[in-house]
């Protein structure tokens, strides 16, 4: 499986080669996920197998709980993508 780096790579490649409207909604989601991780737990970010690892429920579960808020569409829609892209 690939870690958090190359399957967000894979994921921005195949999301900027989709023709949608507002690409940068999740692109954006995507820098805010990682800024939260980075400021505040930076485990995900550093661990080489988090998607073996860790289930996306739980990824999710967690992210929501150090973001203080219910995850949004654009951040569910970009956790979805990276655990697709880890495979």
């Amino acid at each position: 499986m690939k870690n958090w780096k190359q399957s967000k790579d894979a994921y921005i490649k195949d999301h900027l080669r989709k023709k949608l409207t507002k690409p940068e909604i999740r692109l954006n989601a995507l820098k805010n996920i990682e800024k939260i991780f980075r400021e505040t737990y930076d485990e995900p970010l550093r661990d080489e197998n988090v998607f073996q690892n860790i289930s996306k429920t739980y990824l999710m579960k967690l992210y929501e709980c150090l973001k203080g808020r219910v995850l949004n569409g654009a951040e569910k829609s970009v956790f979805n993508g990276l655990y697709k892209f880890s495979k």
